[in-house]
């Protein structure tokens, strides 16, 4: 679709990172949550964001951050923080206030309830992501599992948003014909191993979206 953009979410390596930008990729996002199989330490980001940082889009992806993790996200120089955890319209408020990077707020989508819920935090954000919505027993993000794309109503939304969960190059292209988005998050739908990107499937990912 014209104009797309892809997000290549949970970067290990700068060679995975630099696949991602050759084969046309617009955003990266690295997970600083130590549950993740896709965790990267601060240290580690830092030496690939310093490689790359003209070259394309950075997202901290975090999970309920706490002040001092704002502090590092902070000394990244990302372009982003992705907030993918329970953060309440008073904790956002907070951390837009100290980090200066500016907020994409995720949202497990189950239900229409689910998405009315965003309303709250239209003005805090700069973008949405929608994935799907875990279990108590499940994963924040990663869980390779697709919701149901018709909850989304784009005039109820009125935010530009990420479409995540569970997309793969099976499925890419119905996402990309909804016409709900132009905006597209994946992970393990491109790796070959957890936090291990698969060189061939993050070509045709990326082909695919912007063909």
């Amino acid at each position: 679709m014209k104009n797309s953009q892809v997000k290549i979410c949970g970067i290990t390596t700068i060679t995975d990172a630099n696949f991602a930008i050759s084969f046309g990729a617009d955003y990266l996002g690295f997970i600083f949550y130590p549950k993740s199989k896709r965790y990267i330490s601060y240290d580690n980001c830092k030496e690939i964001i310093d490689a790359i940082k003209d070259k394309i889009k950075t997202v901290a992806v975090t999970v309920d951050p706490s002040d001092n993790d704002i502090s590092e996200i902070n000394k990244l120089g990302v372009d982003y923080i992705q907030l993918h955890g329970s953060e309440t319209v008073k904790r956002v408020t907070e951390i837009k206030t100290s980090c200066t990077s500016p907020i994409i707020k995720a949202f497990g989508i189950n239900t229409s309830d689910d998405l009315e819920q965003t309303t709250n935090y239209r003005d805090l954000s700069e973008f949405f992501l929608f994935d799907y919505k875990p279990s108590s027993t499940e994963m924040p993000g990663g869980n390779a599992k697709q919701f149901d794309w018709s909850i989304i109503d784009k005039s109820q939304v009125n935010k530009q948003f990420f479409l995540s969960g569970g997309l793969t190059l099976d499925n890419i292209e119905n996402a990309v014909n909804t016409g709900i988005t132009n905006f597209f998050d994946v992970s393990s739908g491109v790796e070959s191993n957890p936090g291990v990107k698969d060189t061939e499937k993050l070509k045709k990912f990326i082909n695919l979206i912007k063909q």
